[in-house]
């Protein structure tokens, strides 16, 4: 798939050659899946050098519900998840709600829905 370019079994040397040359080219956000989703879902995304990289999700009105990541990462192709609760741990309610992240000078943007 995009996001795990390795199919068959390498060695450490082998693979640490392809990870190098699998580096991703640009920043990028994916559209989350499931999407509409319940109760979690799966945001992945680019990095091609290290970052600062916040994420966030924030609800129709644009107030900000929950801060998944602010930190420093290495280049490459992450994945990391969000489990439909705002900042104090409490489940957020059905509709629309937009994914957020800030690498550097790139910011993009997806909607999200939660189905209950």
């Amino acid at each position: 798939g995009f996001w795990n370019p390795w199919v068959v079994t390498m060695s450490p040397v082998e693979q640490e050659e392809d990870d190098f040359a699998s580096l991703p080219k640009e920043f990028d956000l994916r559209q989350n899946y499931p999407n509409p989703f319940n109760p979690t879902t799966v945001i992945e995304y680019a990095l091609p050098k290290p970052s600062l990289v916040k994420i966030q999700i924030y609800n129709i009105l644009g107030q900000r519900v929950r801060n998944l990541m602010d930190e420093q990462q290495t280049p490459g192709y992450k994945t990391t998840y969000w489990d439909g609760k705002d900042d104090s741990g409490c489940e957020v309610s059905s509709g629309i709600y937009f994914c957020r992240i800030v690498a550097g000078d790139f910011v993009k943007c997806k909607k999200m829905t939660l189905l209950k």
